[in-house]
């Protein structure tokens, strides 16, 4: 964060733990005290900001407190973003134009065991799914059943025997795959599949 995104947060914070002070919230540290603060001080929510980061920087900070849930702050929406920042150990994902004021309430509901995502990205992620459905039912069940091959990290070779149908044959299943999502790669299979 910006030094004025950090007063904005730190601002907003202190006005909703007065206006509602069911859960005190502290900020402990941030990124310039994080090293000087050692291990003394385990936070029961850690908030991320991800923006000008390595995109590592959730998986690192689990690491060093593995205990603390990881709410991830940002500007940035894309889905595989978000879903990159979940396997690396956040429960929440937040935009700082649309979700600072709902902090308080983030922070809340990750404390109950909840998670939090900003409506703009949970959209995306439903979208995202849904397209996903939509270019499986392009699919006959026999192409389906080799495309989730490839996503399996099958070779055709794998493929053919465990569907006791001919090299070939897996070699013209998946030229028809390609042809329908005008796409020519196994990674852009997978990426059309699992985005």
């Amino acid at each position: 964060m910006d030094e004025q995104e950090r007063l904005e947060t730190k601002k907003i914070i202190s006005e909703k733990n007065i206006a509602e002070s069911t859960i005190p919230i502290h900020v402990l540290f941030d990124q310039d005290t994080l090293a000087s603060s050692g291990r003394n001080q385990i936070p029961d929510v850690m908030i991320v900001d991800i923006d000008h980061q390595d995109i590592l920087i959730v998986e690192r900070v689990k690491s060093v407190f593995p205990r603390a849930e990881i709410l991830v702050l940002t500007n940035n929406c894309d889905v595989r973003m978000v879903r990159s920042c979940f396997r690396q150990g956040a429960v929440g994902y937040m935009l700082k134009k649309t979700c600072l004021q709902s902090l308080k309430n983030a922070i809340t509901m990750t404390l109950g065991n909840g998670s939090f995502i900003s409506p703009f990205v949970n959209r995306a992620l439903i979208e995202q799914a849904f397209s996903a459905k939509q270019s499986e039912n392009l699919l006959t069940a026999r192409e389906l059943q080799i495309a989730n091959g490839i996503i399996e990290g099958l070779s055709y070779k794998m493929i053919a025997q465990k569907y006791a149908i001919s090299l070939d044959t897996v070699r013209i299943y998946i030229k028809r795959i390609y042809r329908k999502f005008q796409i020519n790669s196994k990674g852009e299979l997978i990426a059309q599949l699992t985005a």
